[in-house]
């Protein structure tokens, strides 16, 4: 190694030893400014990673400004610039960090506001919530009419604003930021003005200020000033009245004509079960915004729709809407009053048809008077089953007899052509050979069956029995016998009404006496000797008015009336204060039928239903009631030329009764019961079914003889929909005592059918109301 070589390697060493310290130095200041950072404001460090971006109100409305901030530990910094994400759609900030919200809502209104130091951002969200509306004023300053077309003026509407009528929303149409224009509607008739306002939509609802809007506007008047259910019509007079208005009533719009700017008549329908107030409301057709509306109270009644309703059952055939209403305004005893002042109605048709009779019954103006000589003809059995035309006239009597006296019924009777006929009265005559007696027939009928019954009972309809607990016979054989003698010698008179003569006999004529045929001697009724040599009119008279004296006569035949009329097991009391007139009327009268009526129909027990439904209430319906009933609630007219073709196939052939026990006996009970229900002995498995088959067949039209109905039916017509007819049906056939689960059944099978027919739902619900057991038995 040369000497150079040697010199150089020694320096080397050196200067690496003098290079290493300053290159430690070096990095340990680097390292150090790395962990310390610098400062901006004065030299002094700051750690980014502390700033908080903040602002007192996280909410802005468009067009309002908010200050934000930039924060360290709790001290501002301001090292950093401020930034609106998303453009300045979103708004603008200022250098010191005021925030400007844009003139309307972005999408999404909620808007990132960055602070950026370096490469780093810090943020806040800010939501962006729709200007408080500013309203000044409105065109036209005064209104004048129920409706009007304004303009309001402000500040601050958006899009969606709804102006509001004395808090109300209206309908209204956006112009542009300062103007909107609004249907205004005067719904205070008569007041001195209304207040608007405008309400700006979400996000951040708001409503402005109130802006006073003075009227001038005429308050409406509506006449009547009360309402009577039913059908209703509607004066109405104001001003400002237009095309455009329709007046309702409780919601349901009425048929209106506008006839000027001050005029209007409406037409409708009210519920006639309904109490209380309605509510009368003129609105807009086209918008439907309300305009005036005042209650009027709906006028009291006599009774309730419910309790007329319900006496109809027993006061006629059913509840026919119309008289239901009439008796609902006058009264039940008004309509007694009245229904017996009507003198009776001849009932006869070209060919003397007895669907004449039935539709009478149902459609015609003396349904009480025909119920009456129905109950009567359910004991004072006859028959027209040989020649039909015979009926009118034992008909036509009987209904005369209903507000005359029981003795003239007697005397009717006894002196009837058919009666005569089926009981073999005519040409009954006295026999010389005393060991044969006449025919007794009639005589024993005439006792039994049409005046004292068999056995002996006290006032009130109970049975008298002997020491040994045996009824007590009410006569013996010998009365019979000798009242058949009594009775003997009766013909027919020549015939006068060629209408009612067959095969020689004048159907319409009453008997008259033949002395030849008579047994004129001795006889006894009871206590009453009818002397020798007496005429058979004397005879007769003096017979009857031994039966009529009777003290049997009043329990019988008013027990028999009242389960005719009223309910099938009346209590004992009930019979007895109802006897007690029927021996009295209060001016000494016997046998006073209208009387009778009377008591029967107001008794309390009758009339206890009406409030206070009791189980044992009532009766069955029998086929001819069932009948009539449906037709009377349903509208139907029967028109079929078969003689009541409908209880005949429920085996209650009207009028045509094959013995003189009629269809029933007022004693029958109920197998395996101790209740008394005459009606119930008509129903079995059978006619049950058949009674359903026939109510279908009403019904739909199917049912030969009916109409199908259709609009113009008071129910159909006035209650459009299934739940209005149900609670219809509830009133009507049930006298409001439909349980709450038969009408939710109703309605909802009813209203849930799939079917082309539109009539199906009605008639369906119609059907299943009519066919339920809680209706046919009426309470």
């Amino acid at each position: 190694m040369s000497t150079t070589e040697y010199m150089s390697y020694p320096s080397c060493l050196a200067r690496q030893f003098c290079i290493l310290p300053a290159l430690l130095y070096l990095g340990l200041l680097f390292l150090l400014l790395i962990n310390t950072g610098c400062s901006a404001n004065g030299g002094q460090p700051a750690s980014s990673e502390q700033i908080v971006v903040s602002t007192d109100n996280e909410t802005v409305r468009t067009g309002d400004t908010v200050v934000i901030r930039a924060t360290e530990n709790g001290s501002p910094v301001n090292d950093g610039r401020w930034e609106v994400l998303g453009g300045t759609a979103n708004g603008q900030i200022d250098k010191d960090g005021t925030y400007h919200a844009p003139a309307a809502i972005p999408q999404p209104n909620t808007v990132t506001i960055a602070y950026v130091v370096g490469s780093k951002s810090f943020t806040n969200i800010v939501q962006i919530l729709n200007a408080i509306p500013v309203i000044s004023s409105a065109s036209p300053s005064v209104l004048h009419g129920l409706v009007n077309a304004v303009i309001i003026s402000g500040d601050k509407f958006v899009k969606g604003a709804t102006v509001l009528v004395d808090g109300q929303p209206t309908a209204t149409s956006f112009i542009d930021s300062s103007h909107l224009s609004a249907t205004v509607a005067v719904t205070v008739v008569g007041g001195t003005g209304v207040t608007l306002s405008v309400s700006n939509p979400s996000p951040g609802t708001s409503t402005s200020a109130f802006l006073e809007l003075p009227t001038s506007v005429a308050p409406i008047s509506i006449s009547p000033s009360s309402l009577n259910g039913g059908n209703v019509a509607l004066t109405i007079t104001g001003s400002g009245f237009t095309s455009d208005m329709a007046v309702s009533m409780d919601g349901q719009i009425l048929q209106t004509i506008v006839n000027s700017e001050s005029s209007m008549t409406a037409t409708g329908f009210l519920a006639p079960w309904r109490t209380g107030t309605v509510q009368v409301a003129i609105s807009s057709k086209s918008t439907s915004t309300p305009l005036a509306e005042q209650p009027i109270p709906i006028a009291p009644t006599a009774v309730s729709f419910d309790v007329a309703a319900r006496f109809l059952t027993q006061a006629g055939f059913g509840p026919r809407p119309d008289l239901v209403e009439h008796i609902q305004r006058i009264g039940l005893d008004a309509f007694i009053t009245e229904q017996q002042a009507i003198a009776p109605v001849a009932i006869r048709s070209p060919d003397m048809n007895i669907a004449r009779i039935v539709n009478n019954a149902v459609l015609g103006t003396t349904p009480l008077r025909m119920r009456v000589a129905w109950a009567l003809q359910s004991f004072l059995v006859r028959s027209g089953i040989f020649i039909q035309a015979t009926n009118f006239p034992f008909e036509e009597k009987m209904e005369a007899d209903s507000t005359g006296n029981f003795r003239d019924i007697m005397t009717d009777v006894s002196s009837d052509v058919s009666m005569g006929y089926f009981l073999n009265l005519i040409g009954n005559a006295a026999s010389r050979d005393p060991s044969v007696h006449p025919n007794q027939n009639f005589g024993r009928e005439l006792l039994q069956l049409f005046t004292i019954g068999p056995v002996m009972l006290n006032d009130d309809g109970t049975v008298r029995t002997g020491s040994d607990g045996t009824p007590i016979p009410a006569y013996d054989e010998d009365t019979v016998l000798n009242v058949s003698r009594a009775l003997t010698g009766w013909v027919n008179a020549p015939p006068v009404d060629p209408e009612f003569t067959f095969y020689g006999a004048d159907y319409s004529a009453s008997l008259v006496p033949n002395e030849s045929q008579h047994d004129h001697g001795q006889k006894q009724i009871f206590d009453t000797i009818l002397p020798a040599g007496q005429t058979a009119t004397e005879d007769r008279t003096m017979t009857l008015d031994a039966i009529f004296a009777h003290q049997n006569l009043p329990p019988f035949v008013c027990r028999i009336l009242i389960q005719r009329l009223v309910k099938s097991d009346p209590s004992p009391s009930y019979v007895k204060r109802v006897v007690t007139i029927f021996k009295d009327d209060g001016r000494g009268v016997r046998g006073n039928m209208a009387a009778v009526v009377r008591a029967i129909l107001l008794d309390p027990e009758a009339r206890s239903g009406d409030t206070s439904p009791s189980p044992s209430d009532g009766f069955l319906q029998e086929p001819y009631l069932f009948e009539t009933f449906a037709m009377s609630i349903t509208g139907f007219a029967g028109a079929d030329d078969q003689p009541a073709a409908v209880p005949c196939i429920l085996t209650e052939c009207i009028y045509y009764p094959s013995t003189v026990f009629q269809f029933f006996s007022p004693s029958y009970v109920i197998p395996g019961t101790k209740i008394n229900s005459p009606e119930f002995q008509l129903l079995n498995d059978i006619t049950i079914i058949n009674r359903s088959q026939l109510l279908w067949g009403m019904i739909t039209g199917q049912q030969g003889g009916f109409i199908k109905p259709n609009n113009s039916d008071w129910l159909y017509q006035n209650f459009k929909t299934i739940p209005a007819l149900v609670d219809a049906l509830n009133h009507l056939a049930y006298h409001g005592q439909m349980s709450a689960d038969e009408q939710a059944f109703i309605t909802n099978y009813c209203s849930g059918l799939q079917t082309n027919d539109p009539l199906l739902p009605s008639e369906s619900a119609v059907f299943l109301a009519l066919n339920s057991d809680s209706y046919t038995v009426s309470h």
